[in-house]
């Protein structure tokens, strides 16, 4: 069976066979098990109510590490899709997440990288353009530096409603990052790092409520004059060096924002 897992009962032995197999430079390896999960959950391939095979069979069925599945299970647990129990399994909840809360806002790196995967970007609009006037305040460079303008709207991965309309720019240095990019299922910066080889060593954000403009506003299903959350990051590299400004507007809906406060010792 194509990029499943069958699972046939013999003599009361499970014997799981799989064909499945990871991307190169995505998504973190723990991620994209979980899709893949997900992926045969909403396909009935395991249904509500059912066991899913232990760790050690799936390791071996997808060729990774028992770890690897450890942290998948986890992921779709935080989701409401599985629960575990000590010595009786994992078993499947939900066909979809059910935890009614989604992350936009992410206070790690790792985090944008998780929602960058979980989504896409569906670039619809490209130029290269010179910052002047009020663009070059808000990047914060010299008037006529060379950016890469890109535009579109951000889709949950099975292309629901829309999450986000997002707007970036990319030094021109380091625009041939995404220029076979249409559709950028990794969060930009990702790109970018693999291109030059260079770490993002710090990103500056901030966020803001706004009202929808008309424009933006029917691209993500809203009406002009909606309630929004606009975020806004600036991505440096060494010598604190401006690679990627880009900023999204999320409808007031679609977002939550969660921080945790621990008292000093």
């Amino acid at each position: 069976m194509s990029d499943a897992i069958a699972v046939e009962m013999t003599s009361g032995k499970q014997d799981i066979k799989s064909d499945w197999k990871p991307e190169i430079a995505t998504a973190p390896l723990y991620m994209q098990v979980a899709h893949h999960l997900e992926a045969r959950i909403s396909k009935g391939d395991f249904a509500v109510g059912s066991l899913l095979p232990t760790e050690n069979e799936l390791a071996e069925a997808l060729g990774v590490s028992r770890q690897t599945v450890r942290q998948a299970i986890g992921l779709l647990r935080n989701k409401g899709r599985l629960s575990a129990r000590k010595g009786v399994g994992t078993r499947v909840e939900a066909i979809e997440a059910t935890n009614g809360s989604t992350r936009f806002i992410a206070q790690s790196r790792s985090e944008l990288f998780e929602i960058a995967a979980e989504t896409e970007f569906v670039i619809g609009y490209r130029e290269m353009v010179s910052a002047q006037g009020r663009l070059a305040v808000d990047l914060g460079c010299r008037p006529g530096r060379k950016f890469l303008h890109i535009t579109g709207v951000r889709y949950p991965a099975n292309r629901g409603r829309a999450f986000s309309w997002n707007e970036v720019y990319i030094d021109s240095r380091v625009a041939a990052a995404i220029k076979d990019v249409t559709v950028a299922r990794r969060a930009i910066f990702h790109y970018i790092e693999e291109f030059t080889g260079e770490k993002i060593h710090e990103i500056q954000q901030d966020v803001r409520p706004v009202a929808m403009d008309e424009d933006i506003a029917e691209k993500v299903g809203c009406k002009g004059g909606d309630l929004a959350l606009m975020v806004t990051r600036r991505y440096y590299g060494s010598g604190r060096r401006l690679l990627e400004y880009a900023f999204q507007i999320l409808p007031a809906d679609r977002f939550s924002y969660t921080t945790t406060l621990r008292a000093e010792n």
